[in-house]
């Protein structure tokens, strides 16, 4: 992140009295903030499943955000069985988990 503000402050220049560098420096460390986390919330609705949304009330408060979550449809739920394959199939069961002790 350091290196993003340096980076910017090159890009940008130096701009008039010390003063004003001092306000203006405030200004940069939150436009680093503001463009990392545009870049963080492009990157999260990038890798959302189809079964999500983000929806932002505020667009200029990217912090605070609604997620969705909606089930998956039931023909994509038949496709899935969310049962490891040893709970599935008893036949592959090794003999030391079916004894019993007395």
């Amino acid at each position: 992140m350091l290196t993003l503000a340096s980076k910017l402050k090159r890009d940008d220049g130096l701009k008039g009295s010390r003063t004003s560098a001092t306000a203006s420096d405030s200004t940069r460390r939150v436009s680093v903030r503001d463009r990392l986390l545009v870049k963080e919330v492009a990157e999260l609705e990038a890798n959302l499943p189809c079964t999500c949304k983000v929806h932002f009330p505020d667009p200029n408060k990217l912090h605070c955000f609604q997620l969705t979550v909606t089930p998956a449809s039931q023909s994509e739920m038949l496709d899935q069985d969310l049962a490891p394959q040893h709970h599935r199939d008893r036949r592959n069961m090794s003999k030391f988990t079916e004894r019993t002790f007395d």
